[in-house]
């Protein structure tokens, strides 16, 4: 009798444990789903009560109309791809140097400075706006890329460390100490040794501060006009003071996380082993 108790508490248990990961699912998908199916229904299909998001109504005149005047979303996807990609190609320079030298050199209390370096990441970007806004006015660097790229490297880099500081502390010592029998410098170990086996990590960080930088906004907003607008802004331009163009708004903004999704999707393998290998391992 028992054992019968026992059979169905484990089934029940594993009820509810593929329940809960069906509501994760549905909970983590739908706003995409909703995302999508606004991006091809008219504007009196989504502000009807409820929406009618019959078949019939279903159209590709956002996706034209946003291609039709695609003038404003190039430029903001052509900034936000050149900040991002400068934001990450620097992040990973500064980055990986800077965790090696935190995980292998003797730096007393490594520990805590990785835990003070990422502490800065919990001022609200609000706290520091007003003065960020006032050194980068006085630099002359108002609605430029490298006012992004430089703000977006001191949040992105913190996080970087942290990942690749947990991977090099999972590096047998072994290694490094055979390329020293062998003539190597620290330099040349940590270029033509760790480096190479330090891939899926490498790309974890990358997409990350690339996925970061790309989708940021409220610097963006901040510290842009016009001519440096990313693809997040030029997006929120769809929301007039009189109206808000919601399908036009979801087509572009469809069209701005495609270039991520992919990312995310070729190299999805590298991103999980990186982050299982230098976030949990570390």
């Amino acid at each position: 009798m028992s054992a019968v108790r026992a059979r169905g508490a484990s089934r029940l248990a594993e009820a509810g444990i593929v329940l809960g990961i069906l509501v994760f699912i549905i909970w983590s998908i739908a706003p995409m789903v909703w995302l999508l199916l606004s991006s091809i229904l008219p504007q009196l299909a989504l502000i009807a009560q409820p929406p009618d998001i019959a078949v019939s109504q279903w159209t590709l005149d956002n996706y034209i109309t946003v291609f039709g005047s695609a003038a404003a979303l190039g430029r903001g996807i052509l900034n936000s791809f050149l900040v991002a990609t400068f934001t990450t190609a620097l992040a990973l320079a500064l980055g990986a140097p800077a965790a090696y030298a935190l995980a292998r050199l003797s730096v007393p209390k490594s520990g805590a400075v990785v835990l003070l370096v990422l502490a800065t990441q919990m001022l609200p970007g609000i706290a520091i706006a007003i003065p960020l806004f006032i050194v980068i006015s006085r630099l002359g660097l108002i609605d430029t890329r490298l006012s992004l790229i430089i703000v977006y490297l001191s949040f992105n880099l913190p996080i970087v460390i942290w990942i690749l500081r947990g991977f090099f502390l999972t590096i047998p010592a072994g290694l490094e100490r055979a390329a020293a029998v062998d003539g190597a410098g620290l330099i040349q170990t940590f270029l033509l040794i760790v480096l190479p086996i330090s891939i899926p990590p490498l790309f974890a960080a990358a997409v990350f501060a690339f996925i970061e930088s790309w989708n940021e906004f409220f610097f963006a907003l901040i510290l842009t006009r016009q001519d440096a607008q990313t693809v997040p802004l030029v997006i929120a331009a769809f929301a007039g003071q009189y109206q808000t163009v919601f399908g036009q708004m979801m087509a572009a903004a469809v069209i701005s996380i495609a270039p991520v999704i992919i990312l995310a999707i070729v190299f999805r393998n590298h991103i999980l082993r990186g982050f299982a290998d230098g976030m949990l391992k570390g």
